[in-house]
């Protein structure tokens, strides 16, 4: 009997033994400093032997020493140009850093809280990143959250209780507008 991943709960996913699968692409603009990455996060449940895919998270890799953060950053997209102003300007990051951009976390699952989504991303995401040799992680709220103001609450609550970071939300920005930073090195085992 097939799994469906739709209909995983937060306990079926809390309790699994996650691993991931990834592929990356080079940029095309840059000759190096710039990949994109999609990680697919998998388990195996119960007696099934099948995989079953639990989430998807896309990602933009830099490496500062070979590429112009800024410059890159606003080469993709308004969203990830957005963000790496936010580094440089607000939390004034050094640009020469090893940065990950967290583009989007998506969980298969309908039924999945927002408490699933920051739980894989601190016990997998951020430190598969940290083995890779990153030092800042970045996302924006709505990279992570997209729902409704209880689910914002709720993510506020565990990204202050669960995962050291600083975070900026300006004045006249949305909340999915926040800009959040991770230093990887917290990651280290």
């Amino acid at each position: 009997m097939s799994v469906n991943n739709k209909y995983l709960t937060d306990k079926q996913i809390q309790d699994a033994y996650i691993f991931i699968d990834g592929t990356f692409n080079k940029s095309t603009e840059f000759d190096h400093g710039l990949f994109s990455e999609w990680l697919t996060l998998k388990t195996i449940l119960d007696d099934e032997s099948e995989e079953v895919e639990v989430a998807k998270v896309n990602l933009y890799l830099f490496n500062g020493d070979q590429v112009d953060f800024y410059e890159a950053a606003d080469s993709i997209d308004g969203r990830q140009e957005f963000i790496a102003s936010k580094l440089l300007n607000v939390f004034q990051i050094d640009p020469l850093s090893r940065i990950a951009i967290i583009d989007n976390l998506y969980i298969n699952s309908e039924n999945a809280t927002a408490k699933t989504k920051i739980k894989l991303l601190n016990e997998q995401i951020l430190p598969y990143l940290y083995a890779r040799g990153f030092e800042y992680a970045a996302f924006l709220n709505a990279s992570i959250c997209e729902g409704s103001r209880l689910e914002h609450e709720t993510t506020d609550n565990a990204f202050e209780n669960e995962i050291l970071m600083i975070r900026e939300i300006g004045e006249s920005e949305r909340w999915g507008e926040g800009v959040n930073l991770v230093d990887l090195e917290e990651y280290k085992s």
